[in-house]
């Protein structure tokens, strides 16, 4: 087993192990069974602002900073557009320059990169106020020198940090002291409800696997019910997914001339193995308590749709991780309900029911625990903490 360890690392060099801890610790994320809407609006409530893209949290400033820029040129939409990709690009060289090694979007691509940090910002940063104004990238373009003289066009946030002259040329994702402290501001005045905002206050760095696993008193009742709800979700949904992953690896241990899956019959071990430890784990999740219409009241409360056949699924699964027996794969209510679910949102995509998506199968697919962004969440109040 490999494994890294520190003693006394000082705060920069603890963020940069513990960020590649957490790169190293990143399941495939495949949404396979239609669990997306319970998990995205969970993590919403819990840790706004937030995705599983992001990297680090300095890109919440640089974006702005690089729009500014190129939103103060004399030069049109269009060409505004190419000038601020142009700065994008030139910011992950800078970064790369002033040492950093993890978390740079564009640090392999280069400009063969796909999906710009902006992309990958841009709902976040108007989830916390930080973009004030509604609007694709383009539109944003289309505000040039003249247009920002005007007063009463806000764009940015009003008390957004001036950006370090060179930050363009040499730079690092460690927070200065201004920074956080804006940022602090900027999730209390917009996310004050959420774990997030009440875990940041704190000031301090949670290493804990898992979002229910803090023990913070100072939690409140409400986001304490909705990690209950987290952690039961998290816990009795794995048990699908790998349930799941053991019916395609039956499958394709019983088409020989299937060559990429010669393993297939260790990997039903495996995940065999998985599900006797997933199911001698339940008892702590007392699904007996778990009342279903308040969680799927609280998804109401998102953005998210949570559909009449996702309510019926998650029911029919915990109900038979709750009330089932023997082995789960001789369960064939259980078989025909994750075929049923896969049918039903894949079509004729679905693995467990046609032959040439099985054989796209890298032999697991969405087979860990849901965390609701709470890898991305801590590496932020890590962040946070450091900077002081």
């Amino acid at each position: 087993m490999s494994y890294l360890a520190w003693i006394d690392f000082d705060p920069e060099e603890r963020r940069r192990a513990q960020t590649l801890i957490d790169l190293f610790k990143q399941p495939e994320a495949r949404d396979e069974l239609g669990l997306g809407t319970v998990r995205d609006g969970l993590a919403d409530l819990l840790f706004p602002g937030t995705s599983t893209i992001q990297t680090r949290l300095r890109y919440m400033l640089f974006i702005p900073w690089i729009y500014l820029e190129a939103q103060g040129r004399k030069a049109t939409q269009a060409e505004r557009i190419v000038i601020a990709r142009d700065l994008e690009f030139q910011l992950s060289e800078a970064l790369l320059r002033g040492g950093e090694t993890i978390g740079v979007i564009g640090r392999d691509a280069g400009q063969n990169l796909k999906r710009l940090a902006s992309s990958v910002y841009w709902a976040g940063l108007n989830t916390l106020g930080i973009r004030t104004l509604a609007g694709s990238h383009s539109t944003f373009m289309s505000y040039g020198p003249e247009s920002l003289k005007d007063h009463d066009l806000k764009l940015w946030s009003s008390n957004l940090p001036k950006p370090p002259a060179d930050f363009l040329v040499e730079t690092c994702f460690a927070l200065t002291e201004g920074e956080a402290a804006f940022l602090r501001d900027r999730i209390e005045s917009h996310a004050g409800a959420s774990l997030l905002n009440e875990l940041a206050r704190k000031g301090k760095t949670f290493t804990e696997d898992w979002p229910w696993q803090v023990s913070e008193d100072t939690i409140s009742d409400a986001n304490r019910a909705i990690l209950r709800h987290a952690e039961r979700f998290s816990g009795v949904m794995y048990g699908a997914s790998l349930f799941y992953n053991l019916l395609l690896a039956l499958r394709a241990a019983d088409r020989p001339n299937a060559k990429k899956h010669a393993d297939a019959g260790s990997l039903a071990a495996d995940y065999r193995s998985r599900l006797e430890v997933w199911k001698a784990e339940l008892d702590h999740l007392a699904l007996g308590d778990w009342d279903l219409d308040d969680l799927f009241g609280l998804i109401g409360r998102t953005s998210h749709n949570l559909t009449k056949s996702s309510r019926d699924f998650i029911r029919g699964w915990v109900t038979i991780a709750r009330d089932g027996t023997g082995p789960v794969e001789a369960d064939h209510h259980a078989i025909e309900l994750l075929k049923q679910r896969e049918h039903g949102l894949k079509r004729m995509k679905a693995r467990l029911l046609h032959d040439a998506p099985l054989e796209r199968w890298s032999g697991a697919s969405g087979d860990a625990r849901l965390d609701f962004r709470w890898g991305i969440a801590s590496r932020y109040l890590g962040e946070l903490a450091d900077a002081g």
